[in-house]
């Protein structure tokens, strides 16, 4: 599928909170594309990515909650997936996103989970892995066509940091209005696959 800003009205998701994001990138004029390509990772397992944003050349990977993700997949998965160059800036090569969560008075915007190809490199003795302190949001998007980098968060990365709960950040004109619309949406019932 191209990328479009009216596809999420023509494609099958494999989930509502899939449908949900595409709702959520159609809202901030983000452009997708779904499911775009499978890859055979390094290990050799299969990784279809949830979605592409061709802007900034970032893949997403959309997940119900912590329990479900494959942490060690995303990391081999950020060292593998190729590099596209984008219409913008160059955003992170992989976002990790939850279930949207709710607009909160005054402030607009979360920072998500994102690794990239140095940051999913094995460090210490036992080949541990690290995926570093990145976060990005979308609020300044419509900008310069990428997610910005939340630098002004205050916290620290342990192994037990959840990859799916975003961190709060300061407002951003628009996106509030864009989770809104993501946690409204209606699909349709009684259909599968």
């Amino acid at each position: 599928m191209s990328p479009s800003t009216s596809a999420v009205y023509h494609c099958r998701f494999r989930s509502r909170l899939e449908a949900r994001w595409a709702v959520f990138f159609d809202q901030l004029a983000i452009a997708w594309v779904y499911e775009p390509e499978g890859y055979v990772l390094s290990d050799g397992r299969r990784y279809l990515p949830d979605f592409h944003l061709p802007d900034c050349a970032t893949w997403v990977e959309v997940k119900g909650h912590e329990a479900a993700l494959d942490r060690q997949l995303m990391l081999t998965a950020a060292r593998d997936l190729p590099v596209h160059s984008g219409r913008g800036e160059a955003g992170p090569l992989l976002m990790v996103l939850g279930p949207v969560p709710e607009p909160r008075p005054g402030r607009g915007d979360w920072g998500w989970m994102a690794l990239d190809k140095g940051m999913a490199d094995p460090v210490g003795p036992g080949g541990g892995w690290q995926p570093g302190q990145l976060r990005y949001g979308f609020g300044s998007y419509a900008t310069n066509r990428r997610p910005w980098f939340l630098d002004n968060a205050q916290y620290e990365w342990t192994p037990d940091t959840a990859w799916t709960e975003p961190l709060w950040d300061v407002y951003e004109s628009g996106v509030p209005d864009a989770y809104v619309a993501a946690r409204s949406a209606r699909f349709e019932h009684g259909e599968s696959g």
